[in-house]
């Protein structure tokens, strides 16, 4: 690890093929190249690659985010579609949630007999898991719900690169246990008996899919979201990813109503 200088060759390729001409096809480009390819065997062969101050690059273009490097703005491709992201968004072209408590779709194929029994339960874990949510949206400045959730984050404030990428990496570990711990109250059920079958457990798990969906989406639980949140929440964003811990029985419950699939199948859509 202390000997790894592939990073530092790569980052080299990538400034010397912005400034020439010739791209990557050129001489300093080559080089570079022939080091690379010395560098990746290192591990097996311990041979060191040591790059020449000549191959040093003293500039960096602006689309590499080298914040505590001299930079320049390029003017190939990659700086040009670099440049046109960063004014997308700064322009806000990237639109934040639209859907607000108050205009929330909702479909009543989600609604299974059964589902109910698992009403008050879902709404429980529905709090609590949207009570983290905020929080790590809060603690790191993110805007949007669907930013955390798709673990494309594009709205943390200006850190350095490297610090950003540290926050992003933080972010997805956070929100993956925090989406597994909720899976796996999913799939828990209370039952006296010593066993159950598969098809049982699917029975159960696609009626709580629909508990979870309804309380979520029902505009009566919507109402009660929007009493929680106080009067100043009209506007807010409604959180929606709840629901969608359990999207592999949602979509069998879907499928079923359309008629695609037997109607006694309980199993869930493979994701």
């Amino acid at each position: 690890m202390v000997n790894e200088k592939l990073g530092p060759i790569s980052n080299a390729h990538v400034v010397h093929a912005d400034t020439s001409e010739y791209g990557a096809m050129d001489e300093k480009c080559i080089q570079l190249a022939e080091l690379a390819a010395t560098a990746v065997d290192f591990p097996k062969t311990g041979k060191i690659v040591s790059m020449p101050p000549s191959l040093r690059p003293k500039l960096y273009p602006d689309f590499m985010q080298k914040d505590e490097a001299i930079t320049y703005k390029s003017d190939k491709i990659l700086g040009r579609l670099y440049r046109s992201i960063q004014e997308a968004s700064n322009g806000d072209l990237v639109p934040e949630e639209t859907c607000t408590l108050n205009d929330l779709p909702y479909d009543t194929d989600m609604e299974v007999p059964g589902a109910t029994d698992f009403l008050s339960s879902a709404w429980q874990c529905k709090c609590s898991y949207e009570a983290q949510l905020n929080a790590l949206l809060s603690q790191y400045g993110v805007r949007t719900e669907a930013e955390l959730v798709t673990e494309h984050i594009w709205s943390l404030p200006k850190y350095s690169s490297r610090k950003q990428g540290d926050i992003k990496e933080r972010l997805k570990n956070a929100y993956s246990a925090l989406r597994k711990e909720l899976r796996s109250t999913f799939e828990s059920i209370e039952t006296d008996q010593t066993e159950i079958s598969d098809d049982e457990k699917n029975r159960v798990y696609v009626m709580k899919a629909s508990a979870w969906y309804q309380v979520t989406y029902h505009p009566k639980w919507v109402q009660k979201s929007r009493e929680m949140l106080g009067p100043d929440c009209e506007e807010m964003p409604a959180r929606l990813s709840f629901a969608w811990i359990a999207v592999d029985y949602l979509a069998r419950i879907k499928i079923r109503c359309r008629g695609d699939v037997k109607a006694n199948s309980q199993r869930p859509v493979e994701t």
